[in-house]
């Protein structure tokens, strides 16, 4: 099968002829460029990655109609053959049912592949352990929202395309509820904020997003606190809106970056001997080697019944081990080992 190399990358420049006014800006994109499919397209116009005119980002969408002499510039990723194999990897699974699959997504987990010939992804183990999966042959089977690779906690899949779309449609219109645990630097003042601050791609360094200077997508995200430490501060986040690595960039921006943030912390892998406040041991491993970001809570109408539903997964081992440390208990620090720098790993949407 086909799917984008998004470490490969075209930038593209052209002019709307009067003969496409009245098109729908992904329709018009999907003629231009018949090797890329309108989903993908209508996908990279939501991440901001296409201009038209002196729009403002926000306002650019798959579905703006098009008056006829508009430029529009993109960047788009390069179109690799990708062989997707079921692999045996341990998933959590929290519910499944005829329609969908709920897990608890591990960490160092991405939900699918970032270039041919590479595996080791959430799609696939749900191709090694269901037969009936939404989008079957796709380079994403059965993934209806994204996490980050390093995040842990709920998602919810698809095992038929009728479900997929109503669960897509969902997270489209903002219905679902969403409910994340971090813990951050620094001691957060306000009990409980809001952060409404637009969210776009850093133009230098393709991996990583940030707010936008007037421009950039609608970004909302609610947080309060639930415990604070010296230093640090335990949240639940619940965003308003699901842009790419949105509770990580709002969080960075004022001022309390995630705990262990390989992208947006300027600060090391959190160990016990800064919240010790001691000199570190030789080759002291961290206590957390990823960003200390957790779904906790997921829900959403059942695609079937049309009933609500709730789902929870339990706090990550290394966030408890932080969090007990943080409370000034003995805590066994995990053996030594090499660090991954996360390079491989597909940066997800959904936070």
């Amino acid at each position: 099968m086909l799917a984008p190399n998004f470490k490969h990358l075209t930038k593209f420049e052209l002019l709307v002829p009067p003969q496409s006014a009245g098109l729908r800006l992904d329709k018009f994109l999907a003629q231009q460029f018949s090797n890329y499919s309108r989903t993908l397209l209508a996908a990279l116009v939501k991440d901001g990655c296409v201009r038209v005119g002196q729009l403002k980002p926000n306002k650019v969408k798959p579905a703006l109609k098009l008056e006829g002499g508009e430029a529009i510039s993109l960047e788009l990723p390069a179109i690799e053959e990708l062989d997707l194999e079921p692999q045996e990897i341990p998933l959590h699974i929290l519910f499944e049912d005829d329609a969908i699959v709920v897990v608890n997504k591990q960490a160092a987990l991405a939900c699918h592949p970032p270039r041919a010939g590479q595996g080791g992804t959430l799609a696939n183990a749900l191709l090694f352990h269901f037969e009936a999966l939404s989008g079957k042959g796709s380079a994403r089977p059965g993934i209806v929202h994204r996490l980050d690779a390093d995040t842990t906690g709920v998602m919810v899949c698809a095992k038929d395309d009728s479900a997929h779309f109503k669960l897509a449609r969902q997270f489209e219109q903002r219905s679902v509820t969403k409910e994340y645990l971090t813990i951050v630097r620094g001691v957060v003042k306000a009990d409980r904020d809001v952060i409404d601050k637009p969210i776009e791609r850093d133009p230098n360094h393709r991996e990583m997003m940030r707010v936008g200077a007037g421009s950039g997508r609608n970004a909302v995200t609610e947080y309060e606190v639930l415990e604070r430490f010296a230093g640090f501060t335990f949240l639940r986040c619940r965003p308003r809106t699901g842009r790419t690595h949105q509770i990580r960039v709002h969080l960075n921006c004022v001022g309390h970056p995630v705990v262990s943030d390989r992208l947006y912390s300027r600060r090391p892998f959190l160990t016990l001997s800064e919240i010790q406040g001691r000199t570190p041991d030789a080759g002291e491993p961290p206590l957390i080697a990823r960003q200390a970001l957790h779904a906790a809570r997921l829900g959403f109408e059942h695609p079937v019944t049309g009933l609500r539903v709730q789902f929870e997964a339990p706090l990550a081992e290394d966030m408890e081990r932080c969090l007990a440390a943080l409370r000034g208990h003995n805590v066994e620090v995990p053996s030594p080992h090499a660090v991954p720098d996360g390079s491989e790993l597909v940066e997800g949407e959904d936070e």
